[in-house]
This record gives C-alpha cells, structure tokens and sequence, in this order.
C-alpha cells in the first residue's frame, strides 16, 4: 500500500509542465544551488524510483491475492534501500568537487565534498546579498576557481545570485581598474595579499569609486591592509574565516576597534575547544566534526571569537616559546611591509631566520640595525640570526606564505 501510494506521487511528478519530485528533494537539500546536468538526472533518477515502486507495489499485491505465504511480502520494503545503496555513491561521483589544500605548511592534501555541502554554504551568502546588491553588478575575481574560495565566489554564488562573473582572472591593478572602468558597479573577490599590493600604491591610480562589496579569505587581513582598501575603494573588506576541509566558519569586516577584530560565527556552524584549537562542527565541512590549526579564545555563547593564530607556529627557540606570528607583527610595527619567519635546525639547535620585504637602501648594515631592535621585542635568546632582504615574500594563490620557499631562501 505505502509503495503504490509513493509510486502515484513519483509517476505524477512526471508529467508534463510539472517538477520531478527528486528535484524538488534535490533542491530542499541544497538550498538552490544546483549543478549542472542536475535536472536531467534528477528526473531520471524520479523515473528509477517510479518503476521500483511500481515494481514494489505490484509484487506486494501478488502476495496478498496469491496463496504463497504472506511473508514473502516484506521483500517488496527492501527496494527503497537497494535504490539508495546504487544511487547514493553514482550521485556522490558524479556531483562532488575535488580541491588541493593550500600546503602552505605542509604536505597539500586532496579533499573531496559532495556538491550539496558546497551549495549550503553558497545559499547561505547568496540569502544574505539578495536584495542588497545593486543592479548592474558584475563579479570581479583575483582568486582561481580550482580552489575552493575562488569556486564558491567566482563561479557557485554568481550563478546563485542572478550576476555575471567577468572569466578573467585578474592578475594585475592594470587589469582590475580597466575592469572596474567598464563595470556599473562591482563585486571584488580577492585576497589579502592583492589588496596588500594595490592598495599600497593606489595613489597612482585613478580608482572608480563603483565597488560595493569586497569579500577576500585564504589569510588574514592585516588591519592596517583593511583601512587602506577601505579608503580607496570605498567599502570595507568582508573576511572569510575559515579552510578547505571546514568549509566557511566565521567572518568580520575590521574597523580599528575589538569588535571589528571578534569573528562572528555563520549561524549554522558550532565550534568547540579541543586540546586549544577551535573544532569546527558544520554542514559545510567534509566530515563530522573536524579539529583546524588555530587557537582561539570562544566567547561563551560560542557564537563568536577571537582567534589566536595557528597553534603550529608556537615554536620552542633555546628553551623559549615564540609565537611566528606575533613576533612578525613586532617586526612589521617597525616599519617593514611585510616578513615571513621560519624555523631552522644547526649545529647549535634550532634557531630563527627572517625574510623581509626591503625598504629602499636597505644592506647588511640595515640588518644589523635591525637586529639591535628586535633585542627588547623578541624573548630572549630568539632573535633571528639569518636574515634575507627580498622584492616580495612568496606566497601562494590564496594569499598565504609557503614556509618550504622561505627556508630554501637560507
């Protein structure tokens, strides 16, 4: 009875001028956002549930008129699993997505998401732009769209939201004004890295003031970075916190003051401490709950944070513990645009080596001067004794710094 009830609604979804009922599943499930070839699939996986169930209801029915014994009719309920067990791994196949991490401190690794878990993520942006963006407004991207953020940015939410996307991937200011000059008004996906670069010499350009939104992620913004991109285009820029396994976990739009500097967490994402780092539980990651690098200090609603830096750049130097990161912010607070540290093994034990961007006229003297400098900043018997003057510190397409091309600079 249950099959042929079912089988009457897949068979009348069918017909035409009507949506077939997997689609309409399909499109519960991922809050819109579907893939191409979905609704080709979707109709003919209603028709393989409209003959199962057919087939299901037919045998059920033999039973009940037919002397054999009225057990056999339990067989008829082990068709909706045998159809989920076939369909279920033919769909996550052929709809999944394939991404390489950024390897920026370590082994890159290959993660594999179901096409739905990136269409929530997507819907829930896309829910929170409907009716704000003006119209007119076209995608401008410095991000490659074989990474997640660039995939969900550049190419998933512009098609979610109704809005082209320009194909070219903008490699150069030159590139991203004349753009902008052809553009009614714009959208920038980019990263922290790029609007490090334009900002710092946007006074050369002739910057048109049409952009109404900069979202950017892969590594965090330096509030400085931030100020700037806001004086020059106009719009404060939308971090994206978060990685390839986790998927989207929080955001913040900095404006000089604590809570520009608190992440808030997406609304259905939870997070936890383990063992000090933030464990991310949230149907945009790739597994259950997924633990990340970073520390951080969760407010105790847990529905934002502040975050730490990555606990694997807590590094012991002659029986110091040195945080990377902070002590890199020391060192651009006197007055370098950008530096990487690294940690390094010698016959002496493991000791510190830093690249930085030079300032015009820099030498050795330069770093001997620098080195007496850091002698109060940094904890004692840390200060890095290798340094390297660079034109820029090498980065990858998200914007964050390879450890492994910074060590081979020593």
């Amino acid at each position: 009875m249950i099959s042929a009830v079912f089988c009457v609604l897949f068979g009348f979804s069918l017909l035409p001028g009507r949506k077939p009922l997997c689609l309409k599943f399909a499109e519960r499930l991922s809050g819109g956002v579907m893939p191409d070839g979905a609704e080709a699939y979707c109709r003919s996986l209603t028709w393989v549930w409209f003959a199962a169930l057919f087939c299901s209801a037919a045998f059920s029915a033999y039973v009940f008129l037919s002397p054999v014994p009225k057990v056999l009719g339990t067989v008829s309920f082990l068709v909706v699993p045998l159809v989920f067990a076939v369909e279920l791994p033919v769909r996550r196949r052929r709809f999944r997505e394939v991404f390489r991490t950024s390897g920026s401190t370590g082994a890159s690794k290959t993660i594999v998401k179901p096409f739905e878990t990136l269409a929530r993520e997507v819907a829930m942006h896309r829910d929170g732009y409907r009716g704000r963006l003006p119209d007119g407004t076209v995608v401008l991207a410095t991000v490659d769209p074989s990474h997640m953020f660039g995939r969900l940015w550049r190419v998933m939410l512009p098609k979610a939201l109704g809005i082209p996307c320009d194909d070219e991937i903008i490699m150069s200011p030159e590139s991203l004004l004349a753009k902008m000059s052809a553009a009614k008004h714009v959208f920038l996906v980019t990263t922290p890295s790029f609007l490090d670069r334009f900002t710092a010499y946007a006074g050369q350009y002739d910057v048109p003031g049409n952009c109404v939104e900069i979202v950017t992620s892969g590594s965090l913004l330096v509030e400085d970075v931030s100020s700037r991109a806001e004086r020059v285009f106009g719009v404060r820029p939308r971090e994206i916190f978060g990685s390839t396994e986790t998927g989207g976990v929080a955001e913040r739009r900095q404006d000089g003051t604590a809570e520009g500097r608190t992440w808030r967490v997406f609304e259905p994402v939870r997070i936890a401490l383990s063992g000090g780092r933030i464990a991310v539980r949230s149907p945009f990651s790739f597994r259950g709950t997924y633990v990340m690098g970073d520390g951080a200090r969760i407010a105790p609603d847990g529905r934002s944070f502040e975050l730490l830096g990555r606990l694997d750049r807590l590094v012991k130097i002659n029986e110091q513990r040195v945080n990377l990161a902070e002590m890199e912010d020391k060192v651009r607070a006197l007055g370098y645009a950008d530096c990487a540290l690294v940690r390094l093994s010698g016959g002496r034990g493991d000791y510190l080596a830093l690249a930085l961007v030079a300032r015009p006229g820099d030498d050795a003297a330069s770093a001997l001067e620098l080195r007496r400098q850091m002698l109060p900043v940094f904890p004692r018997g840390t200060v890095p004794r290798k340094f390297r003057f660079v034109a820029e510190i090498p980065k990858n397409a998200q914007g964050k710094v390879v450890n492994g091309e910074i060590a081979k600079m020593f």
